[in-house]
C-alpha cells in the first residue's frame, strides 16, 4: 500500500523518503507567480519573501482535482492500494479535490482520511498509517490507528502577530485589532470536531505564551512516553526557548523540531511558534 499526503505536513524531511511518502504540493501565489510549497520554494526564501510582501501578501490554494489524479495514476502504477491522508478538511479544500479525484481512479483502491488538524499533529497520523502498513493492518485497522494517533495528538501554537491570519481569513479584523491593541499572544489549537482553530489561553508576552503551551504539552501527556515536535516560523530562538520549557517538564520526552511549512506559514507569518505533543510508540516503530 503506498501514501499520499500533502505539503500541509510539518516532519523532518529525512522521514518522508524512510517511509515512502509521496507528498502532494498546495500552492502558494505571490502575483501571478503561483508555487508549489515545498517544491518551487522553501521555507528559508519564503519567510524572506513573505517579510518584503507585507503589503501584499501571498494567497494559498488546494491542488486540483487533476493533480491528484495524476498522481494517484503514477504512484497507482506500483501499488493500486493507495491510502491518502490530509490536512484538516475545516482548514483546506485538499480533502476535497482528493475525494474527487479518488472517484475518477475507479481502477485504484483509495482510502482517504481526514486528519481533522495540520502540521506535525497530521504529520503524526501519516507516520501512524505507514507503521500499520508495516504491521500487516487490514484496511480498516490502519484507519482505526489514524484516528487513535489523532486523538492522542495536540498542537499549540502562539503568534507574534495576529496580521496574518486576519488577513488570510482565519480570524475576523476586530479579533485581530483586539489583539493588538491589547498585545495579547494567543496560544491556538485545533478543535477536533469541525477541525478547526480554536484559542485555549493568552498571554501577555511570547514568553509567556510559551509557558502555557509547556504546560499545556505536559498536562495533555503527562507521564506517558511522548513525542514532542517544536516547530516555529523563522524563529529559533523562542523554538528553544519553548524546547527548554518542555524539556523541563518533560525531561524523558523524545524531540524533533524543524521549521513549518511555506503554505502554512502564509497564514501565521514570521514568528510563529509551537509543538506537537503525541505517543511516542508512533516515533518508534
Amino acid at each position: 500500500m503506498k501514501i499520499v499526503t500533502d505539503s500541509a505536513v510539518d516532519l523532518p524531511e529525512e522521514m518522508f523518503a524512510q517511509l515512502g511518502i509521496e507528498r502532494m504540493p498546495l500552492l502558494i501565489t505571490f502575483g501571478a507567480e503561483v508555487l508549489r510549497s515545498g517544491v518551487d520554494i522553501q521555507a528559508e526564501e519564503f519567510y524572506r519573501r513573505l517579510v518584503a510582501s507585507r503589503d501584499n501578501l501571498p494567497t494559498t490554494s488546494q491542488p486540483s482535482v487533476g493533480e491528484f489524479v495524476e498522481l494517484y495514476r503514477r504512484v497507482g502504477q506500483a501499488d493500486k492500494d493507495i491510502v491518502s491522508v490530509h490536512v484538516s478538511s475545516g482548514l483546506s479544500g485538499t480533502l476535497n479535490s482528493a475525494t474527487q479525484a479518488a472517484r475518477q481512479c475507479p481502477e485504484l483502491n483509495i482510502t482517504l482520511i481526514d486528519t481533522k488538524t495540520l502540521s506535525t499533529a497530521e504529520g503524526f497520523q501519516v507516520v501512524a498509517v505507514a507503521q500499520a502498513i508495516r504491521r500487516g493492518y487490514s484496511v480498516e485497522q490502519m484507519v482505526k490507528r489514524a484516528h487513535e494517533v489523532g486523538d492522542q495528538t495536540e498542537i499549540f501554537f502562539t503568534l507574534d502577530t495576529l496580521y496574518y491570519l486576519q488577513k488570510g481569513g482565519r480570524i475576523g479584523r476586530v479579533q485581530a485589532m483586539a489583539g493588538a491593541l491589547l498585545n495579547l499572544k494567543p496560544v491556538i489549537t485545533v478543535d477536533k470536531g469541525p477541525g478547526t482553530y480554536i484559542t485555549v489561553g493568552k498571554g501577555r508576552s511570547i514568553p509567556k505564551a510559551l509557558t502555557i503551551i509547556a504546560d499545556q504539552v505536559h498536562e495533555k501527556m503527562k507521564d506517558r512516553p511522548a513525542w514532542v515536535h517544536v516547530l516555529h516560523t523563522n524563529s529559533p530562538d523562542q523554538a528553544q526557548a519553548l524546547d527548554d520549557l518542555i524539556r523541563a517538564r518533560m525531561p524523558k520526552a523524545r524531540f524533533t523540531r524543524g521549521q513549518i511549512v511555506p503554505v502554512l506559514g502564509v497564514h501565521t507569518g514570521p514568528g510563529c511558534v509551537g509543538a506537537v505533543c503525541g505517543p511516542l510508540d508512533v516515533l518508534d516503530e
